[in-house]
């Protein structure tokens, strides 16, 4: 059972990212910045650092390509993107996996790729007229703030269900 844990919790996240949270955002609130959740992103770096490569890209992967199927226009953005950060952020070295600064830097550099990721990609194809400076100060810091502070409330919870995930399987195999 405790197997379903981790993509229970990341389907919650993924409903979360998509409808409940575009509720609460500044958009409809007359303010001129936008936040966009990335949550996901969070996750897949979380589970690379204690699952490793494979695990991250799955997910990423997977859920990806159901963050593409039920949101967006273009599918295997999201897909792509996420499985790219799970392969690019997978460290499950000890010293990385102790710490929570390198975890925290780590969310920082992928959300940050993943942003500029989306805006090129939809700059490129013409979904956005945004310019660059305009994307920096009214979506990509907002968006950044939010993340983070998203990663350092959720990473002691996350780190206890991924020791009892594991504590679990290893159960299981015995």
């Amino acid at each position: 059972m405790s197997r379903f844990y981790i993509p229970a919790f990341i389907f919650l996240l993924l409903v979360i990212e998509g409808t409940l949270f575009q509720i609460i955002t500044p958009s409809h609130h007359d303010i001129d910045v936008t936040i966009v959740p990335r949550f996901l992103v969070v996750m897949v770096v979380f589970i690379g650092i204690h699952f490793g490569r494979n695990s991250s890209i799955l997910y990423g992967i997977a859920f990806g390509l159901i963050y593409d199927i039920v949101y967006t226009q273009l599918l295997g953005v999201y897909m792509f993107g996420f499985g790219v950060i799970g392969y690019a952020f997978a460290y499950s070295y000890k010293q990385i996996q102790d710490s929570l600064l390198l975890h925290l830097v780590l969310v920082a550099a992928a959300l940050s790729l993943f942003e500029y990721y989306q805006y090129g990609l939809y700059r490129l194809i013409g979904i956005t007229d945004m310019g660059a400076l305009m994307f920096f100060h009214e979506r990509f810091w907002p968006s950044m703030l939010l993340n983070m502070v998203f990663a350092i409330i959720i990473y002691y919870p996350v780190k206890r269900l991924f020791s009892h995930v594991e504590r679990q399987a290893s159960l299981r195999e015995r």
